[in-house]
C-alpha cells in the first residue's frame, strides 16, 4: 500500500513538473512583434536580439517605436542608413502582433506587407 501511495505521489509530481515546464516555455516565446527584413540588412540572429530587447520593451506605440528602433538599430549590428523606410503596423484581424517593417528599398512596400501578413498566419518567428 506504501509502495502505491508513493507511485502515486511521485507521478503526480513528475506530472506536475512537467505540465509546469510546457506552461513556461509557451509563456517565454514572445507573440508581441513580428519583424520583416531584407536579409541583406540583419541576419536572423540580429533580429532575435532585437526581438528580445523589444520583448523587454513590452507593448508600445507606434510613435515611441519609431524613435527607439533607430536609436536601436546600431547595437543590434543594422545599419541605420541602409534602412530607407521604417513601418509599423498595428495587430488587426489578419496579424496579432505588431509588425515591423524595415525597407532597404521602399518599392518593395507591398511585398513586404504581403510577406509579413501571410507569415503571421503561421507565427513562426523562430
Amino acid at each position: 500500500m506504501k509502495n502505491r501511495f508513493l507511485l502515486a505521489t511521485i507521478a503526480t509530481l513528475l506530472f506536475t513538473a512537467l505540465a509546469w515546464a510546457s506552461i513556461n516555455l509557451n509563456s517565454s516565446r514572445s507573440n508581441i512583434y513580428r519583424v520583416t527584413y531584407s536579409t541583406d540588412l540583419a541576419t536572423s540572429a540580429q533580429v532575435h536580439q532585437l526581438l528580445a530587447a523589444l520583448d523587454k520593451l513590452g507593448p508600445t506605440g507606434e510613435a515611441k517605436l519609431k524613435q527607439w528602433l533607430p536609436a536601436n538599430f546600431k547595437r543590434y549590428g543594422i545599419a541605420p542608413d541602409r534602412v530607407k523606410k521604417l513601418m509599423i503596423l498595428p495587430p488587426d484581424k489578419e496579424r496579432k502582433e505588431i509588425a515591423i517593417i524595415l525597407l532597404t528599398n521602399p518599392a518593395d512596400e507591398a511585398q513586404a506587407i504581403e510577406r509579413t501578413v501571410k507569415s503571421s498566419k503561421s507565427n513562426t518567428s523562430d
